[in-house]
């Protein structure tokens, strides 16, 4: 009797036990089949079929919270998918924003998602997302290696600085099969100044482009119903002009037809000591030229630029009105988006 008494005083006596980390972290019987007790994390980017401008993509939302205890720290689990719903990649990341690791394909469309997970279980699935990356770059010509993935006519490489003309015939031609009918082309130059073509009695022309079989000879580029070239005129020092034709040539710049811009200044001041980074925007709507970031010709339009094969030339051969002297470099062409069809 007195060993009973003890006992239950014993007991009654014990300390209670230390408190264990949470294990009830959820329930098996969710409908989403999370185990996870948590807040679904929200995706932020990319969405609906963004069209990504980079070939890192990065996948971003807001955090999720824990629900069953406070103060604790979630990871996250990516998946990425194809359209046909392929697994492509899955990660587990300490924080809401993770880079993809795994190689896209080009201009393709994938899905993703993202869920919380602690210690193994997972928490409810995010919405899905979807981009389209981005395309390889068509041209992608530094000209500084001695080399060119185009077809050089005259001039010379200056290793470390590019491709130099040496005569108003001398260029680079850079064929497209396919066309490119929403791109953007980029380019850097050098060695050149105001007014080059004073001495010739030209207005010489950074860039030209049009279907190949037009640049055989002076009349066949001169009446090409989709030429364009890019030109500094010789009797303003700043001045510069555009001509760019989307399939035909009416001077009044219907559609299609004859879009010129002709300006007498711009704020530009030509030294050759400079660099210039020239870039045309064209798409659907229209085209852009900027130089080192300053707009200064654009014009809208209604009929696509849409030739193929398409010909990009450093200069303009058949008019024999390529800058001389002038050192080309780091020429990039890539494709902004598929028009619709």
């Amino acid at each position: 009797m007195y060993a009973l008494i003890a006992a239950v005083a014993a007991c009654s006596s014990s300390k209670p036990a230390t408190p264990v980390a949470p294990t009830n972290l959820g329930t098996t019987s969710a409908a989403d089949g999370s185990t996870l007790k948590a807040t679904a994390a929200t995706i932020q980017s990319p969405l609906n079929d963004q069209k990504q401008t980079k070939q890192e993509v990065v996948l971003t939302a807001s955090p999720a919270s824990a629900q069953f205890a406070s103060g604790i720290s979630l990871q996250y689990r990516f998946e990425v998918r194809t359209s046909a719903n392929v697994l492509v990649q899955d990660a587990l990341v300490n924080n809401p924003t993770w880079q993809i690791t795994a190689t896209l394909l080009p201009n393709t469309r994938y899905t993703w998602r993202v869920r919380p997970e602690y210690k193994g279980e997972g928490g409810p699935w995010s919405g899905t997302g979807s981009f389209v990356t981005l395309d390889p770059l068509i041209i992608d010509d530094q000209l500084t290696n001695g080399t060119t993935v185009g077809n050089p006519i005259g001039g010379r490489f200056i290793l470390g600085s590019g491709w130099q003309s040496d005569s108003v015939s001398s260029g680079i031609d850079y064929d497209v099969a396919r066309g490119c009918i929403i791109c953007t082309l980029e380019f850097d130059a050098t060695n050149f100044g105001g007014q080059e073509g004073f001495p010739f009695q030209k207005d010489l022309k950074w860039v030209s482009m049009g279907d190949p079989g037009a640049f055989v000879n002076f009349g066949g580029f001169r009446d090409h119903p989709w030429k364009m070239h890019l030109v500094q005129r010789a009797d303003f020092a700043s001045g510069m002009e555009i001509v760019w034709r989307n399939g035909g040539t009416d001077p009044n710049g219907g559609d299609p037809g004859d879009h010129r811009i002709k300006l007498n200044d711009t704020p530009l001041n030509f030294k050759s000591s400079n660099v210039y980074h020239f870039k045309l925007d064209w798409g659907l709507f229209g085209y852009t030229i900027s130089v080192d970031g300053l707009e200064v010709l654009s014009e809208g339009w209604d009929h696509w630029y849409e030739v193929a094969p398409l010909r990009i030339e450093l200069g303009c051969i058949p008019r024999a009105d390529s800058f001389v002297g002038i050192i080309y470099r780091n020429v990039k062409l890539k494709k902004n988006a598929d028009p619709p069809r």
